[in-house]
């Protein structure tokens, strides 16, 4: 079991911690892209109250990121930040266009 925090940082002047996830996926890639999904307003409802979370809010964009906790790949317990980028996620912070910056 991942543990999944989100964070929405593309729009805002610093970033906001907006829900927790638990994610029952193997591998961090897999729960970061989870969480990308489950995150989407793909009603008119949004997502935000589906989870139980009081206010509503805005869809996961380029820019925003989410940390993953759990086991990595060689089995050891590791906590690690993925910006979500023009395509899929880095490592590395991304720009306004989902470019890696230095």
């Amino acid at each position: 079991m991942m543990k999944v925090e989100l964070y929405h940082s593309a729009f805002e002047d610093t970033p906001k911690f907006v829900a927790s996830f638990p994610v029952d996926l193997e591998d961090h890639m897999s729960a970061a892209e989870a969480v990308y999904s489950y995150t989407q307003n793909k009603t008119k409802e949004g997502w935000a109250k589906g989870y139980g979370l009081r206010d509503d809010h805005r869809s996961t964009s380029v820019g925003d990121y989410v940390e993953v906790e759990g086991l990595d790949a060689s089995r050891r317990f590791k906590r690690m930040r993925y910006y979500v980028a023009n395509m899929g996620f880095t490592r590395k912070k991304v720009n306004s266009l989902g470019r890696e910056v230095a």
